[in-house]
């Protein structure tokens, strides 16, 4: 019984520092890692390339809907990261409809793919090109507007 005693005892004393520093630690939020054209290099273009691979060539099966799916939504996240950069161009209005509209592009692939999924029709393919193209399109547009050295995104 000592014994247990002893160990609750300690176990108290050994969290009691733990407590305390996350009563100190701040709240979580978001908050940027990378800067700007870090985000862009090392998250976005490769998402984005990922995505100008999968809508390449008319998918063949639900698999290849499927890729094109994932591909898109996972840009369509990535998008939501420049919602929290760390400079002057973000808290303007024209920064945030910039980044809505490049995370509404992406978001729109994925819708149509999941159309194609249900089902599995040539046709679909034509929607999800198009709406490939507006990707690279509010891509470009964001590049000329905030990006003073930002290259073409090529559809």
């Amino acid at each position: 019984m000592r014994r247990l005693i002893w160990c609750a005892a300690a176990a108290i004393v050994a969290l009691r520092p733990v407590a305390g520093m996350q009563s100190n630690a701040p709240s979580p939020q978001p908050a940027a890692i990378l800067d700007n054209g870090d985000l862009m290099e090392l998250v976005i273009k490769p998402a984005y390339i990922e995505l100008q691979q999968a809508v390449a060539r008319p998918p063949a099966d639900r698999k290849d809907w499927a890729a094109i799916y994932q591909k898109a939504v996972r840009l369509a996240e990535m998008q939501n990261l420049l919602f929290f950069r760390n400079h002057e161009e973000v808290r303007k209005a024209e920064w945030s409809a910039a980044a809505a509209r490049s995370r509404q592009a992406a978001a729109e692939i994925a819708a149509a793919a999941l159309t194609g999924l249900r089902t599995i029709e040539a046709a679909n393919y034509d929607a999800v090109r198009a709406k490939y193209r507006h990707v690279a399109d509010t891509c470009n547009r964001c590049h000329r507007t905030f990006g003073r050295e930002a290259p073409d995104v090529k559809p």
